[in-house]
């Protein structure tokens, strides 16, 4: 359950407790003037409100945290949907070393994000986020490859092409692969260096070729 969603049920569940008690003491003092009786059990339902509320109660410092960590589990999301798209890509792909690279590359990035959040979560956001754009230009490698492949006389010098695709999607695997061994070394600092300077993979200017 994510954060935000905690919080609407931990909403949701003072209101009921205060109903709850509300009506119970209701109930409870029936034979109790009206009066009395509905100032009992407001001024109870509204203790009951105050108790709850002060047990989930969360300083701002925390309400910060949680903030910071949708945020960054909403990226890692968006990260894992880009890499299921590219691996769904690349089975239709007919080059066998660049279909290698791609189901490498769909288990070596949710890795890479599952250790950068043990290791440092504080970096969570600034990987998944780096990541994400990385991911989305990869895709649009695979899947002018994949076209390249299919439409061949689309393109000028199209085997040129194809190798530049698949040693943009090498470099970033390589990229992803050294980025887990920096965190496994504990050298948060380099990995953070390398994650900013990084290019994201993309292919040439593809001209179409005149008919």
């Amino acid at each position: 359950m994510s954060r935000r969603r905690a919080r609407t049920v931990a909403s949701a569940a003072v209101l009921a407790a205060v109903a709850v008690v509300f009506i119970v003491m209701m109930i409870i003092l029936d034979a109790v003037a009206p009066v009395p009786r509905l100032a009992i059990s407001t001024g109870l339902a509204i203790a009951t409100a105050v108790g709850v509320s002060l047990v989930m109660w969360r300083s701002p410092a925390q309400i910060t945290d949680d903030s910071y960590n949708d945020d960054a589990e909403d990226k890692v999301r968006s990260c894992h949907r880009i890499v299921d798209e590219i691996t769904s890509q690349g089975r239709s792909l007919d080059s066998a070393s660049m279909k290698s690279l791609v189901r490498q590359i769909s288990k070596v990035v949710p890795d890479l994000l599952d250790r950068v959040k043990e290791a440092s979560p504080s970096a969570l956001y600034s990987t998944a986020s780096q990541l994400e754009g990385h991911l989305r230009s990869l895709s649009g490698v695979v899947n002018t490859y994949r076209d390249v492949e299919e439409h061949p006389t689309y393109y000028k010098q199209p085997d040129e092409v194809l190798l530049a695709g698949e040693q943009a999607t090498r470099r970033f695997l390589d990229f992803a692969v050294d980025s887990i061994r920096l965190i496994n070394q504990g050298d948060l600092a380099e990995y953070r260096a390398n994650l900013e300077t990084v290019a994201p993979p993309e292919m040439p200017v593809l001209a179409i070729e005149e008919k």
